[in-house]
């Protein structure tokens, strides 16, 4: 008897135990537990767009919920698993905006079965006007070149001279230009890098441009680094006229011009030569204009595009000699000769006390009449006696002649 009543209590007991988990689990609402640190998703982003603003938030914005009910349902429920929304797309304006957001349960819990509590109940957002504008990139160069090198920030080139920004208009409107800095100090060949840019403000400094995005991050720079060399302008001069390079004066204005380009053809050069001039075309001191011409590759760091050249004879003096007797050479067998021209006036040019010396009868006009038939123009052959070897005719002659076979008639 005493052994069935100690079953009947011990079985009474675990069905009470039963009872008990059954409502602890199932019926009893009172359980409660608290979530922290639930980001709150932000909705409705392209309703800020339309209205050109921008949201200034680079942090999740976190809540916790405390959430009531029966502990099955409220077992569910994880960091993983439950959401928070915050909406947008109410706000059309800058400035500060305190949102309610809405907490949204796994959809295995029944509707209405847990209950939560919010902390805080709003998130704040700030919301600020959005503006793009365009900027130019501004190069600053810090060191120099070698001393016989040159930096050419003239022939500088940029992949993008110009930088757009966005961001919070009162951000961007105290951006004045992306700024670069380029080392230059020991460079000695062209400098082709990219380079990260600064924006600053119209005083060169810096903006506080954490809330700007950019449509590039870098900017390639190119400037043009050589070598820079000195050389003489010259001139090459043609004997002649009784004009010699020991007797003439030439004065180049400028002198010389400084150029640039690669150390291989900059080594190879030792002057540059304007041109050639025939002094027997040159009859009194004359000013002539040449251009400056540089081979290719190389630049005019001067920038001057002609030279001067003066020309001039201090040593020389000029006279003039009417001849009327002219000799012919190479006159072929049988046929006879007129001198058509009459007398020819020639200029004659050397050193001052042989030009006063000279007679006009020491000079000889001879005519090469070799293959000359009828009448034609022979370019004479003006001679100077012995000791009179600075002399030189001044100018281009011609003496008409008319050549016949003997016994004919000249006029016929």
């Amino acid at each position: 008897m005493t052994k069935n009543k100690f079953g009947a209590l011990a079985l009474a007991a675990v069905i009470a135990l039963g009872l008990w988990m059954y409502v602890a689990a199932y019926i009893s609402p009172e359980y409660s537990k608290t979530i922290y640190n639930i980001p709150v998703a932000l909705e409705g982003k392209s309703f800020l767009t339309d209205w050109q603003l921008m949201l200034l938030s680079s942090e999740e914005y976190l809540v916790n919920i405390k959430l009531t009910g029966n502990r099955q349902d409220v077992s569910k429920i994880n960091a993983g698993n439950i959401q928070a929304v915050a909406d947008l797309s109410g706000i059309d304006e800058a400035g500060e905006h305190h949102l309610t957001y809405s907490i949204i349960l796994p959809g295995d819990v029944p509707s209405g079965s847990v209950s939560y509590q919010k902390d805080p109940d709003r998130v704040t957002v700030v919301v600020a006007k959005k503006k793009t504008k365009q900027i130019p990139v501004v190069l600053n160069y810090s060191g120099d070149v070698p001393a016989d090198y040159i930096k050419d920030t003239s022939a500088v080139e940029l992949d993008y001279d110009f930088v757009e920004i966005t961001g919070p208009e009162e951000v961007v409107d105290q951006i004045d230009h992306a700024s670069i800095t380029v080392d230059c100090a020991g460079k000695t060949e062209t400098i082709y890098e990219s380079y990260r840019y600064e924006l600053q403000n119209e005083n060169n400094e810096p903006v506080d441009a954490g809330w700007i995005t950019t449509n590039v991050s870098e900017v390639r720079v190119h400037l043009p680094v050589s070598m820079v060399k000195t050389l003489p302008l010259t001139l090459t001069l043609i004997d002649g006229g009784g004009a010699t390079a020991d007797t003439t004066k030439v004065v180049i204005e400028p002198a010389q011009i400084s150029i640039s380009g690669s150390e291989t053809i900059l080594n190879s050069l030792t002057e540059l030569n304007l041109g050639t001039v025939d002094l027997s075309q040159i009859t009194e001191d004359t000013e002539k204009e040449f251009a400056i011409s540089l081979p290719e590759g190389v630049h005019n760091v001067s920038n001057l595009s002609t030279a001067v050249v003066k020309i001039s004879f201090p040593q020389l003096a000029t006279r003039e000699f009417t001849v009327t007797e002219f000799m012919p050479v190479n006159l072929a067998e049988g046929m006879v000769w007129e001198p058509l021209t009459k007398q020819l006036t020639i200029t004659v040019r050397g050193l001052k006390n042989q030009v006063q010396r000279l007679t006009v009868e020491q000079i000889t006009v001879q005519v090469d009449l070799a293959g000359v038939e009828n009448t034609s123009a022979v370019e004479p052959i003006i001679r100077f006696p012995e000791g009179f070897d600075s002399l030189g005719e001044v100018g281009s002659y011609s003496v008409s002649v008319q050549v016949t076979p003997a016994g004919e008639d000249a006029g016929g």
